[in-house]
């Protein structure tokens, strides 16, 4: 058998096991997308009972006083989170090279389908350039707030992200509820927002 025979073979089992494991990562990335079933939103301790797609971040924020910032969106528009106070923000620190931030997409467009402008803010940051993001948000049918960061410095303790996505969950009254750090799906992200 030639050498050239032999490479193509070799290829082919190679491509047959990158394929299966691929399939198997997928299938444990969607059935953990679904879980918890049974979170009933006593408190922050039943929410990191079962396994997540996403690790508990920011722990030393929780209770405390989000610090207010104002970015822009990709429109022009400038948004103060202070302005938010009153209902509940989720701030979510993403790119869109980012294949967790990318299956995150669709659990943050059904939360803002599900909750009105008056209830819930979504501010999702980006260090990217507004065009690119621009035709992104177009692509993937994108309904809530894309801010391009820029040069803008955040205070602590957004100013401390260094993975994405990582999702802050303030409270109506102004206070860091809770941050995770991976993809929060939208079961998930009802079951935060409910803690007392």
């Amino acid at each position: 058998m030639s050498n050239q025979i032999k490479l193509t073979k070799i290829s082919w089992v190679v491509m047959g096991f990158a394929a299966v494991g691929a399939l198997a990562v997928l299938g444990t990335v969607s059935s953990r997308l679904t879980q918890p079933k049974n979170a009933k939103g006593e408190g922050r301790e039943h929410i990191a009972e079962s396994p997540k797609t996403w690790d508990v971040a920011f722990t030393a924020s929780f209770g405390k006083e989000a610090p207010d910032f104002s970015v822009e969106d990709i429109d022009g528009k400038t948004h103060k989170l202070s302005d938010y106070l009153g209902r509940n923000v989720v701030v979510v620190f993403w790119a869109t090279w980012c294949p967790a931030c990318n299956l995150e997409i669709p659990h943050l467009i059904e939360l803002r389908k599900m909750l009105t402008e008056d209830k819930l803010a979504i501010l999702t940051i980006s260090n990217e350039e507004p065009e690119r993001l621009k035709k992104f948000v177009e692509l993937k049918g994108i309904n809530y707030t894309v801010v391009s960061l820029g040069d803008n410095p955040l205070p602590e303790p957004f100013a401390d992200v260094t993975s994405i996505p990582t999702t802050f969950f303030i409270d109506p009254e102004g206070k860091i509820k809770f941050a995770a750090v991976g993809l929060v799906s939208l079961a998930d992200a009802k079951v935060i927002m409910n803690v007392r």
